[in-house]
């Protein structure tokens, strides 16, 4: 019954690199900007809810899970920094700074800019794994609490034009962290969501799919005009935290549990390596899109650069994979 996760997760990857290449860019600035920075607002989430269903969601089985989980993640995040240094180096993003600067790039931000999820995961399943003996509720306060507190740093941030010392305030977050999408203010809610969700098995029942559905195509309407509120008002100093979101990702979540798909287990690795791959293809891309001299066909529609990274990252993916499983029964 878990078997729309993994698929869910290849999805949520693809939507990942939707936001990084703006698939209707060259088509419609508004209708990119809600696929984007809307609908592909759930993707991250998705990988965070599968986290919290399968490592927090087994009462007394978080602390053990998480220190197995830890140390695979800070590997991801070892072998990821090390595959983009240099990027980075060639880019000179890393010129000039300071010790407070390489804390808030490895703690926080990321050494690469979507490398951000994986110390953010941890970081926020940190949290709950030391909250882990309060009831739900607390838990829940708590998560919300925060991501309230992260929403007035994101697509809220207008609001604190009217409140000058909470912007004061905020102002001086962010020499601590560039966005307050992260491990802190961010990752506990969608974690907890997937931990509570394993305590409530879905049942897939006439009656529970169109609960689901119709409290998804609720939440997701009004994520919708949320988003384009915000985005009219230009409120937005980020758009990765909408009120709505979570309360969607509640309504796909249960829905994605009651489907009755088998488990496909090659693709949950497939689908960290399209989420870790994906930038270094897009950067090859370019540079053969020049090399070739095609810019108006290869990088300037922008729905063929969406379509060929897709391609190339499940390709790079699949090869990585299998030279990964080769090297785990050598050694």
């Amino acid at each position: 019954m878990k078997g729309a996760l993994d698929w869910g997760r290849l999805l949520a990857a693809l939507l990942v690199i939707a936001i990084h290449t703006s698939p209707l860019g060259s088509f419609n600035a508004e209708a990119d900007f809600v696929l984007t920075r809307i609908v592909a607002r759930l993707a991250v989430p998705f990988f965070m809810l599968c986290s919290g269903y399968f490592l927090l969601g087994e009462a007394g089985a978080a602390p053990g899970r998480f220190r197995r989980f830890a140390h695979k993640t800070l590997l991801l995040y070892a072998g990821a920094s090390l595959l983009y240094l240099p990027l980075n180096l060639y880019a000179g993003h890393w010129q000039g700074l300071g010790l407070a600067d390489w804390l808030r790039l490895l703690l926080f931000d990321g050494a690469f800019y979507h490398l951000w999820y994986l110390p953010a995961v941890l970081l926020g399943a940190g949290l709950l794994v030391i909250c882990r003996r309060l009831s739900w509720k607390c838990q829940l306060g708590l998560a919300a609490a925060l991501y309230l507190l992260g929403l007035l740093g994101d697509s809220y941030y207008g609001l604190l034009a009217y409140l000058p010392p909470l912007q004061t305030a905020y102002q001086a977050m962010f020499q601590l962290f560039s966005y307050t999408r992260n491990g802190l203010f961010y990752a506990p809610l969608f974690l907890l969501l997937g931990a509570m969700l394993h305590q409530r098995p879905a049942v897939l029942t006439a009656r529970n799919f169109w609960l689901n559905m119709t409290g998804l195509a609720t939440a997701l309407l009004c994520l919708l005009a949320e988003g384009l509120t915000l985005h009219n008002l230009g409120w937005q100093r980020h758009d990765s935290m909408y009120l709505a979101l979570p309360v969607a990702m509640w309504f796909l979540f249960r829905l994605a549990l009651s489907l009755p798909l088998s488990p496909a287990a090659a693709l949950r690795p497939l689908a960290a390596w399209v989420y870790i791959l994906h930038p270094a293809v897009l950067v090859v891309w370019r540079g053969l899109a020049k090399a070739v001299g095609w810019q108006a066909w290869l990088l300037d529609n922008s729905l063929i650069r969406y379509a060929a990274v897709c391609m190339l990252s499940m390709a790079a993916a699949l090869v990585c994979q299998k030279l990964f499983d080769k090297m785990r029964q050598i050694y």
